[in-house]
């Protein structure tokens, strides 16, 4: 989006071409409080672009006010922009019919006809309660699930779709780490599929969504059921060391055929890999 000052908006999430203007607007709707892939955007292209910030406090549900208000003192902190300005309101629904084919791209070629009739049922049910545009999406799976109840592909496709776009914007806080220990991305997501879903051309089954810092990009892998015994037994208040996790693995004889303590390492270490799990040598 231009403005007349010769700046531009960007818009989110990002999926066009980056502005040449030097000195970019950014919105607090957008931006105040993300992290994972969002923030990883917005700092590298702090490297070559300056910011605006506009923010629009009196949109803000009261309800969130406060918490609004300290996460935008966060934000500024690392965003860093030239210059703060408040702006007048905006029109909430126009943004939200801009966002939802964003969010939702294969949702919204799957529900068809029906397509502006569902979203604007959910913004007439839903009220806001988040200072971030994209949060608004957050019970949309749950609002197909009770209008599609016998269309599982449909709503696997929608789940899937806002995992990904969850992800992208959430901060995600590893804490203090043990070495030599293991613990589950705490951005870990699992979709599953009931069928085979001819949308997403996916087969039956398990998936693990993460947020990779490393690759910085959302990281999707189907998972087995050894992999899930893995992140099951991890899940639990239990710690355990690379050795130990090996060797608990080992007693699932619920699972067969049962792997060797080989074979239970070399799961293990791909779920590492894939940043599934994040491991501390």
């Amino acid at each position: 989006m231009s403005i007349d000052n010769g700046t531009c908006q960007l818009s989110f999430p990002l999926r066009e071409e980056i502005p040449s203007a030097e000195t970019l607007i950014v919105r607090d709707i957008d931006v105040v409080g993300v992290g994972a892939l969002r923030r990883h955007q917005l700092t590298e292209l702090q490297k070559t672009k300056k910011f605006i910030l506009h923010t629009h406090e009196e949109m803000i549900p009261e309800s969130v006010r406060s918490i609004y208000e300290a996460e935008l003192l966060r934000t500024l902190q690392w965003l860093r922009p030239v210059k703060t300005e408040k702006k007048d309101a905006f029109d909430f629904i126009e943004e939200q019919h801009k966002l939802f084919p964003q969010i939702f791209p294969r949702t919204h070629q799957a529900l068809g006809f029906t397509v502006n009739k569902i979203r604007d049922m959910y913004l007439d049910e839903m009220e806001w309660s988040s200072w971030l545009l994209q949060d608004h999406w957050r019970y949309f799976v749950g609002f197909l699930r009770q209008k599609f109840p016998a269309k599982p592909e449909l709503m696997e496709v929608a789940h899937w779709e806002w995992v990904q776009a969850w992800i992208e914007i959430q901060p995600f806080d590893l804490g203090e780490l043990e070495k030599n220990s293991i613990i589950v991305n705490p951005s870990l997501q699992i979709v599953s599929f009931s069928q085979e879903n001819s949308v997403l051309k996916r087969d039956k089954g398990m998936y693990a969504f993460v947020y990779s810092s490393e690759k910085a990009t959302v990281v999707e892998r189907p998972l087995d059921v050894y992999e899930a015994k893995i992140i099951d037994l991890l899940q639990e208040d239990r710690k355990y060391t690379p050795e130990q996790l090996v060797q608990m693995a080992l007693l699932s004889d619920e699972i067969t055929p049962q792997l060797s303590s080989m074979e239970w390492e070399k799961k293990y270490l791909s779920l590492c890999q894939d940043a599934i799990l994040i491991c501390v040598s």
